[in-house]
Parts: structure tokens; sequence; C-alpha cells
């Protein structure tokens, strides 16, 4: 059985081994403040902010940003790449904050590892204003991709709990405890690392991440999803 050590200790192992080659470049982060339309002023929460790379994204746009993460490895970074962002050591089934503090949370390829999914979902809603917006990015366990890797090179380490699920899954987790799908998006990293070789590593902006590009297959079979959410009304 997977504990919330072991994947401490997994995050721990890999942001000392690996640092920052481990994540997306810098850059492609603003993505994500794209999709939710982060505003000056506004209060974000990144959980699993790792070294804080997202955060500083939301930071140059005049956010005020906040970081969570089971690592403390991951966390020890953040004051290099995000210096005007605040961090604590924090788990997502249970945030140490108070209720409608955020107006935005995203969750970038974290998800995925949480133990209990359900219960850091309402944990979110509960931290999130009622207009606020929420970004969570997910594995497709149906691309040929995942399979291989999980079953051919085996690189899905079973103490980090990384775990996939379908589309059709994923959406229903998410209507099911409480939220509107406003979006889903394609996960534009593949167009990104097409443009930035293409380009010789010049690719940096938006729009060269392949946004609003039109996608010969269709969205369930996108390496992953990226789904923008609402807090539904509390009945």
């Amino acid at each position: 059985m997977v504990t919330q050590q072991a994947i401490r200790q997994w995050f721990d192992r890999t942001y000392s081994e690996k640092g920052l080659t481990y994540l997306r470049p810098p850059e492609f982060y603003s993505v994500f403040m794209e999709y939710l339309a982060v505003k000056p002023g506004a209060r974000l929460l990144d959980i699993g902010c790792g070294p804080g790379l997202l955060l500083h994204q939301a930071t140059v746009r005049g956010a005020f940003a906040v970081g969570i993460d089971v690592s403390g490895s991951g966390l020890s970074m953040v004051a290099a790449a995000a210096p005007d962002a605040h961090c604590s050591l924090c788990n997502a089934e249970a945030l140490c904050w108070s209720d409608a503090f955020f107006d935005y949370i995203t969750c970038i390829g974290v998800f995925e590892h949480i133990l209990q999914p359900e219960r850091a979902l309402d944990e979110m809603r509960r931290v999130t204003r009622s207009d606020g917006r929420i970004c969570i990015m997910v594995p497709n366990s149906l691309t040929l991709r995942w399979q291989f890797e999980s079953k051919v090179l085996r690189i899905h380490d079973e103490d980090s709990n990384e775990r996939a699920s379908t589309f059709a899954t994923w959406r229903e987790l998410f209507l099911r405890n409480g939220f509107a799908i406003e979006n889903v998006y394609w996960d534009e990293w593949p167009g990104y690392v097409r443009r930035l070789r293409a380009s010789g590593g010049r690719c940096g902006t938006f729009a060269d991440y392949g946004s609003g590009q039109r996608h010969l297959l269709p969205l369930q079979l996108s390496n992953q999803f990226v789904f923008i959410l609402r807090p539904r009304v509390r009945m």
C-alpha cells in the first residue's frame, strides 16, 4: 500500500537527483495562466508547486501566488525560481488556507499522485471563491505512450502513486465532486516540443505552444487533459 511518506520520499529523491530537468521548461507554464486568464491582484494557489515554475508565471502577472507541496526538496528551490511567491509544506487533502480564499487553483502533473482525490477536490472547492476557477492537468490512460511507459518501460513508479484514467473517467470524477467543467484543452506540450526544435530553441510565447491549433485526432486521445473547472453552488 502506498503511503504519504512514500510519495514524499519519492518526490524528495526526484527533485534532489533531477532538479528542474524533471519538469517542463519554465516558460511553458505561462500556458496555464492564459487558460485561467489570471489577473493582477488575484490570489492563486498552486497545489504541488515543486520548485515554483508556475508560481513565477503567476507573480509575473501580478498575482498573489501561493504554493504548497509535500516535498521539502522541491520547496527549497522556490526562492530561486519565484522569490515573490509564498510556499508551505502542506497536503492537498488538508489545505492550510481558509474558506473561499483563492481566485484560482492550479494542479499540474500532481493530481494523479494524490492518495485521496475526492477529499482533495472537496478541499479545492472549500478554499476557492464561488466565482473562482481551477485548472487541473491529468494523464490519459488510453494513449500508446502511457501504455508503453507503464507496461514496458515501467517508469511510472508505484511509490509515487502515479495513475492515469480515460477522459470519461476524469470528467465523471470532477462532475461528481461538485464542479462544472468550463473547458477542456489538449496538453500542448508535444506541439511546443515540435516548435522548439523547428525554431532552434527560440520557441517561447504562448502562441508558439500550439494553443488553438487544429488537432487531427479527437480530444480523448490527448496525452494529457487540461480541465478548467468552476465550483458548483452548494445547495
